[in-house]
C-alpha cells in the first residue's frame, strides 16, 4: 500500500510519503503492532488527491489538525 503520494493539480504539489519503521522484532520477522501512519502537510483550501501503491486497508482514518479550512480529499 505504501507510498502513498498526496498531490494537487492546480497548484503542482506531488508529496511522496512512507510509513515508520517498525522497529520491535521477532525473530527474523518485524511484529506488526504499530499501526501505519502516513504524515503530510497541506495548505487547505485545496483539493487533494490521494493514490496508494498497493490495496488500501478497509478502514482508514483521515485527520486534519488546523484551526481555519478545510480540504477536499479524494482517494
Amino acid at each position: 500500500m505504501q507510498p502513498v503520494t498526496i498531490s494537487n493539480e492546480e497548484t503542482g504539489v506531488s508529496n511522496v510519503l512512507n510509513s515508520f519503521m517498525d522497529h520491535v522484532w521477532d525473530g527474523f520477522y518485524t511484529g506488526r503492532v504499530r499501526e501505519s501512519t502516513f504524515p503530510g502537510l497541506i495548505v487547505t483550501g485545496h483539493d487533494y488527491d490521494v493514490a496508494y501503491t498497493g490495496t488500501p486497508f478497509k478502514n482508514m482514518i483521515y485527520t486534519i489538525r488546523g484551526g481555519n479550512g478545510g480540504a477536499k480529499i479524494t482517494v
